[in-house]
């Protein structure tokens, strides 16, 4: 979750989900997607998605690796589906296992003190209807969201993990509220982008659950989250 006072995506908890290349490998996917922005608020603060939004951390941002599919490649299958994963990275010393995005922030206001990075898991799967020419957004979107996010305090001397220096594990399901994409499914292109909102807070979704947490990110457990203007744009 790249972040500052505006932070852990996804939920951190991820979390951020959806798209593709200039020439497809095959249809369906999968198709490479990052996360290009986002507000994600939680008890615990408003945090930016947004790549460099937090300033200049003590170690390198971690490039994205996540894959959304479509039709009879997403899961569940069928006409007209979408999904987009990212798992759980394992355990250190894997630092950016495949399937995930991880961003880094700081708490405070303003930000300072204290590096934080967050590891994201994400799970998506819903449908897409294509609206009616010549009306953009090209499609609009509707299912739901799963992050968890994996906190861990940063040792700037070396930008090592750890068990010993994890200090949160939170997950949530969000639903969509409002979901678009702009470009052509089921086989996006590169610069195809979906743009998300979502909440916790509404029928199938679940609210916040942490895991060995210390404080302050304990304060997030039972609580809902949204996600606010999250884009997820299509890469090489």
């Amino acid at each position: 979750m790249r972040t500052s006072t505006k932070f852990i995506a996804a939920a951190a908890m991820a979390v951020t989900l959806l798209i593709a290349v200039a020439t497809p490998a095959s249809a369906g996917g999968p198709f490479n997607i990052e996360v290009t922005s986002g507000d994600l608020t939680t008890a615990l603060g408003v945090f930016d998605l947004s790549p460099g939004s937090t300033g200049t951390p003590p170690c390198d941002e971690k490039p994205d690796n996540l894959k959304f599919y479509t039709d009879a490649d997403a899961i569940p299958a069928g006409a007209n589906r979408w999904s987009v994963s990212g798992l759980r990275p394992p355990p250190p010393p894997v630092v950016n296992p495949p399937g995930t995005f991880s961003g880094f922030f700081q708490l405070g206001d303003p930000p300072a003190g204290q590096w934080y990075q967050a590891d994201f898991s994400i799970l998506g799967a819903g449908t897409y209807a294509a609206k009616a020419p010549p009306n953009p957004p090209d499609y609009t979107l509707a299912g739901t969201l799963t992050f968890s996010v994996t906190i861990y305090e940063v040792d700037e001397t070396d930008c090592e993990k750890s068990v010993a220096n994890r200090k949160c594990i939170i997950a949530g399901r969000f639903v969509i509220t409002a979901g678009f994409f702009t470009g052509t499914l089921p086989n996006p292109s590169v610069g195809d982008f979906a743009s998300i909102d979502a909440t916790t807070n509404t029928p199938g979704g679940l609210a916040l659950v942490t895991s060995a947490c210390s404080a302050p990110f304990v304060a997030a457990n039972g609580t809902h989250a949204t996600l606010d203007d999250l884009v997820m744009t299509v890469i090489p």
